[in-house]
């Protein structure tokens, strides 16, 4: 009788569990990246180096009339040098 008590706190326990975690891994897949908002400033991604970087201190380029943000001048240089080749 204590076995099957036991054996039913358990599977309840891990069905919780999993069941947590899907939910969470639901959530995040349809939630924007939470990386995209550190304390309300914009983060963008560097298609170079693919590091997020906040928006008021990214450098931009216009690549095709669209802007593009990256971490920093030499990334840019870099990302420009490989589009001209």
């Amino acid at each position: 009788m204590i076995r099957i008590v036991l054996f039913t706190l358990l599977f309840l326990v891990l069905f919780s569990a999993i069941k947590a975690v899907f939910r969470s891994a639901r959530r995040a897949y349809h939630e924007e990246d939470p990386r995209a908002r550190i304390m309300g400033d914009e983060m963008v991604l560097d298609p170079e180096c693919r590091t997020y970087v906040v928006k008021s201190r990214a450098v931009s380029r216009r690549i095709h009339g669209t802007p593009v943000f990256f971490c920093s001048d030499a990334c840019a240089r870099q990302h420009s040098e490989k589009a001209g080749k």
